[in-house]
């Protein structure tokens, strides 16, 4: 049997079904049963495939247990905050790392206390189960702690990219890591970097850190340049901060000043509340010859409709970190599109010299619109690149292949 603890899936709160329904599609038929446990129940409902039970019990306790002096009054009757304090006294200088200390314990205490009845209740045996964790926060804390009561069970979790660079965070702490690593079977960071970083800064946990790209579909099709002479660039994110849309709309910019005689056409599919500044600053700050195109979230579907049935030059990413691959960079490899990204986190796992380019970590507008003109002023290189997009999703984000031996190697853990 294998549980998985997610976000909010299949409720699309969380984003997760864009990878989770592919997943769960191939772990269907390596086990017996699977269990999904979404955290929140918040959006629109997805239809999970054929043969996966939806427990919503949990969501349900956590809403009912989860309000702040419940949380802290949880989080001061647990044994770890002061376990944490006891080896890392310097704690108790910072109240903030602290307050997340003591929320941190209370909602993996939550967790535990409702897992621990959940298995009582359906007479679920200990060895027969895997608990996974699709990130490695609270949940992941809290599974580790059922260990306690029930120290057969297998528990594995995921980790994006929130989940691994706690440096990303004020105040810089995230809380009892090791625990919750001691507790854990594996941990599968989605990306050689993501592992490389755990591998360095838990060096006693040799053997517990393996790689599993995630992967998107094989779309059908490979999406064409275009031939009127009209540069086209495609970006997909939230419009937030760590993305940098408002960096790129300035390369953008540049480029179109430095050729006053080329035409640029910009679409950026993604949702924020600073899409109506980035709409005014595209009026101000764009030239004659470009356009900006900002129409807010757009379906999944849409998204690779625009690209099959629109020309589609380069993709472009300068996001601050990624953990792993993002989803909008596997969807434009696998339609065979150039791309441009920030050499951070799992970035240069799937784009390189060959396929894109790769820029520093923290641009210029020059920058940028000398990497876009680069590809546009060379249609051999530009094409060469499409080949060896799509290649790169082949080899390592198809999600067939990727799922299909992540689901052998959680049921390999199972029966080990």
């Amino acid at each position: 049997m294998l549980v998985i603890f997610t976000k909010s899936y299949p409720y699309d709160l969380a984003a997760e079904q864009t990878f989770l329904a592919n997943e769960l599609s191939h772990l269907v038929e390596k086990f017996d049963r699977v269990i999904v446990v979404p955290k929140l129940r918040s959006g629109g409902r997805s239809t999970p495939p054929p043969g996966v039970e939806i427990e919503e019990g949990f969501a349900d306790f956590f809403k009912k247990n989860s309000r702040l002096v419940q949380l802290f009054k949880i989080g001061f009757t647990s044994s770890y905050p002061y376990q944490e304090i006891c080896e890392h006294p310097l704690l108790l200088f910072y109240p903030a790392k602290i307050l997340k200390l003591l929320l941190y314990s209370g909602r993996a205490e939550i967790v535990k206390k409702w897992l621990e009845n959940f298995m009582k209740t359906c007479q679920i045996e200990q060895e027969c189960v895997i608990l996974y964790s699709y990130w490695f926060d609270d949940i992941a804390m809290g599974l580790g702690l059922t260990k306690e009561k029930f120290p057969q069970v297998k528990i594995v979790s995921r980790a994006h990219g929130y989940d691994i660079y706690e440096e990303l965070y004020f105040p810089y702490y995230w809380p009892l890591r090791r625990q919750a690593l001691t507790a854990l079977d594996r941990l599968f960071p989605a990306s050689y970097d993501g592992r490389d970083y755990f591998c360095n800064r838990y060096p006693e946990f040799p053997d517990l850190f393996e790689t599993a790209h995630l992967g998107v579909e094989d779309p059908g099709f490979i999406s064409k340049s275009s031939e009127d002479g009209i540069l086209r660039i495609v970006s997909c994110a939230h419009i937030v901060p760590l993305k940098r849309i408002g960096l790129l709309l300035e390369g953008i910019a540049y480029a179109a000043r430095k050729r006053p005689n080329q035409k640029f056409e910009w679409h950026h599919f993604g949702e924020g509340q600073a899409r109506g500044k980035l709409l005014n600053a595209v009026r101000k700050r764009f030239p004659r010859n470009a356009t900006g195109n900002l129409p807010g979230y757009v379906p999944n579907q849409d998204i690779l409709l625009h690209y099959k049935e629109s020309p589609v030059d380069v993709f472009v990413n300068l996001s601050i970190t990624e953990g792993g691959a993002p989803v909008s960079i596997m969807e434009a490899i696998s339609c065979g599109i150039p791309v441009i990204v920030t050499r951070v986190g799992g970035n240069p796992e799937i784009v390189s010299d060959k396929n894109g380019i790769l820029l520093n970590p923290n641009p210029t507008p020059e920058e940028i619109a000398m990497a876009l003109l680069k590809i546009w002023d060379d249609p051999t290189l530009a094409a060469e690149m499409r080949k060896e997009s799509r290649r790169v999703w082949q080899t390592s984000y198809n999600a067939d292949v990727n799922f299909r031996n992540f689901a052998e190697r959680l049921k390999s853990i199972g029966e080990s």
